[in-house]
């Protein structure tokens, strides 16, 4: 390539020609910063897309879908079991059930539960051998706490970072279709780590959040921070004041 300048003429390779006619202001050094800065951008569209559109809604009657389920203790686990038995094992299936590591009875009422599920399945003239073995599939996961009673600041931090490697680990595993959680603590970095999993498209989970029936007047602070950060597709509540006082939660009526 040949240009004049102030009368005579200057030979260009093609090379120097190209950097030349390169993007004005971006020079080699600002690369880096620049496809930083891209990368940074797109993700954080991807998150809004994710926090603001619900994850595609499944037929009625196609395929089961993979279900975790969260366990808390107590009241909770109570109200979860009510809520399970309203569903159809054959349509949530198989179950994959989360408790903390630190929770001696939930396991027991899990057992019990999928015993039960098994024999009614077994009874039922219209399932085949096929649909019994995936209906009445489960499994079982322990993840840490992030945090017990009366645990310091500090030491809660290491603790919730635990939690949440076992939690994205859980997720990431099972790939679940659809989440149940209705309060426990354990539950925020379980729905944390789907919320991850769709941001990256490693699943696409539904979440489902329940209060618990005790919550009259306001949330619990695992229902604010799922409610507040959109974690949660859908948030029901058991008290119509609570729905009024929420206006993306939905009133169903009491659980149990």
């Amino acid at each position: 390539a040949t240009c004049r300048t102030g009368g005579s003429e200057t030979t260009m390779g093609w090379t120097e020609v190209v950097e030349t006619a390169g993007s004005p202001g971006v020079t080699p050094e600002m690369t880096p910063r620049f496809l930083v800065a891209v990368i940074v951008a797109i993700l954080a569209l991807r998150v809004l897309h994710v926090a603001f559109a619900p994850p595609p809604r499944r037929p009625v009657h196609g395929p089961p879908l993979r279900t975790m389920i969260v366990l808390g203790s107590g009241g909770h686990t109570a109200e979860m079991f009510a809520l399970l038995r309203a569903l159809s094992p054959r349509r949530y299936a198989p179950r994959h059930y989360v408790i903390a590591d630190t929770d001696g009875t939930s396991l027991v009422k899990a057992e019990a539960h999928e015993a039960a599920v098994g024999e009614a399945l077994a009874e039922a003239s219209d399932v085949d051998d096929d649909e019994l073995a995936t209906a009445s599939e489960y499994s079982v996961t322990r993840i840490p706490r992030a945090r017990e009673v009366g645990q310091g600041w500090v030491h809660s931090f290491f603790t919730t970072m635990r939690a949440m490697f076992s939690a994205f680990r859980a997720v990431f595993a099972e790939k679940p279709d659809a989440v149940l959680c209705n309060g426990p603590g354990t539950c925020v970095p379980i729905v944390a780590g789907a919320f991850v999993s769709r941001v990256f498209a490693v699943a696409s989970p539904a979440v489902v959040y329940v209060e618990s029936a005790a919550r009259t007047k306001t949330m619990s602070l695992t229902g604010r921070i799922l409610y507040a950060t959109r974690l949660a597709d859908e948030v029901f509540v058991q008290w119509e004041g609570l729905a009024r006082r929420y206006p993306r939660a939905k009133y169903a009526g009491r659980v149990c």
